[in-house]
């Protein structure tokens, strides 16, 4: 096994998680750390849940705006439905990515001797 994958990996999950003490409405505040210098637990599982949550939310609205259009409602432009169709394209691109990039981290392990 490369160890440099599996140390991007970690990086990559790091700077997902570092920005803030509560990703997405999750985590504690600034009361819940215990003592100076200690980490903020994030539940890995609300945080996954979240984000495909957001990706969703993007999928319905694309398909909302488009289907107003094709209705013939006069406040929606073509531009915003194009908009919306590729800002949603792209969210699940990048869910797919980090998907991919979680498989190929999680496979890594699997292959690991102890």
């Amino acid at each position: 096994m490369d160890i440099t994958n599996a140390n991007s990996v970690v990086s990559l999950m790091n700077s997902v998680l570092a920005p803030s003490s509560t990703v997405g409405g999750i985590g504690g505040g600034v009361g819940s750390a215990t003592g100076d210098g200690a980490k903020v637990s994030v539940d890995f599982g609300a945080v996954l849940k979240s984000s495909l949550d957001r990706v969703d939310a993007s999928q319905q609205k694309a398909e909302s705006v488009s289907r107003s259009f094709e209705m013939g409602n006069n406040d929606v432009d073509l531009h915003d439905v194009m908009l919306s169709l590729q800002k949603a394209n792209i969210d699940m691109q990048t869910a797919v990515q980090v998907r991919n990039k979680f498989v190929s981290a999680y496979q890594s392990i699997m292959s690991m001797s102890i």
